[in-house]
């Protein structure tokens, strides 16, 4: 399955704490994701890095491992995931509500030039068109090659505009709904690719980056059945997490407030005043458009 980064660069040890990998292997398959600790023991990814694309059905928690502690993948650690929960709206035909948790044993916050972990702090402000993203992940560098970097990439994308983002998915509205939409035209050779699925995409605030997104799927418009990445005409689609807030705080059994610390501003939300969960399935992109766009981020590893 798809995601991963091309045009991107090596992040340096330390700089994004939150990011994590997960090793997925369920029935001799081995598949790659990424997902972002939003808590000592919680992380969020993409549904569809966490449910068995054969069958539609979840991978089991103990099939399930979370690589943490460092940007280098030999450096890692890994612990076992506890307990899997998907968003009960999410479609794996179109890619809607995609969005999962993952509970683990918790990890003690150590943050430092050599590595380490720490939560990410969820942005309620507005993502209009034109804003500069930065999206991560463990994934493939190039449509054309096999090979996986060994240490964390990122790379800028931007928002996409309304009509732009509307080729792809029909009933799009802004990147304030349940999906930001990026546009490969805007920065050109930039990408997610496979097995980024699930992986944060931040936003600059200051001196802080703020978790805005998930890695979820992306479309050639030129190719529409292809599954390559940074194509000229090519749209990726991520899950705005802040839309979700009503997803995490229920499933989390905690407010709100834990999940944003210095990501709060005022009167700036994701949909006029509270996260907008209880609109989920509203973007909801025609099966036809989504069934190309897949950069389906999750690998097969090879």
């Amino acid at each position: 399955m798809v995601g991963r980064i091309v045009g991107g660069s090596t992040v340096p040890e330390g700089k994004y704490p939150f990011a994590v990998r997960l090793e997925i292997a369920s029935g001799g398959d081995d598949y790659l994701c990424g997902g972002t600790l939003i808590a000592s023991d919680l992380v969020v990814t993409a549904a569809h890095c966490v449910v068995e694309p054969e069958v539609s059905s979840l991978f089991a928690p103990e099939e399930i491992n979370v690589c943490y502690g460092s940007s280098s993948v030999a450096a890692q650690k890994c612990t076992p995931a506890v307990n899997v929960t998907v968003h009960p709206q999410y479609n794996p035909t179109v890619y809607s509500n995609d969005i999962a948790l993952i509970r683990i044993a918790p990890l003690a916050s150590n943050n430092n030039s050599n590595g380490g972990v720490g939560a990410a702090a969820i942005y309620t402000g507005k993502l209009p068109e034109n804003t500069t993203l930065i999206t991560m992940g463990w994934g493939k560098t190039s449509s054309n090659s096999s090979a996986l970097p060994t240490t964390l990439m990122s790379t800028e994308i931007k928002i996409g505009s309304r009509s732009a983002c509307r080729q792809a998915q029909p009933g799009y509205q802004s990147s304030d709904g349940p999906d930001v939409c990026t546009v490969n035209a805007l920065t050109p050779g930039r990408d997610s690719c496979q097995g980024d699925s699930g992986s944060p995409t931040v936003v600059a605030q200051g001196a802080s980056v703020l978790l805005a997104a998930l890695t979820s799927s992306g479309v050639d418009l030129s190719n529409p059945g292809a599954a390559d990445c940074a194509m000229p005409n090519g749209l990726a689609f991520y899950t705005h997490v802040y839309y979700y807030m009503d997803f995490i705080t229920a499933t989390s059994g905690r407010p709100a407030s834990a999940f944003t610390g210095s990501a709060k501003s005022s009167g700036d939300s994701a949909s006029d005043g509270e996260s907008g969960d209880s609109h989920s399935g509203a973007a909801t992109a025609s099966s036809a458009a989504l069934a190309a766009l897949l950069l389906l981020l999750m690998l097969a590893a090879l």
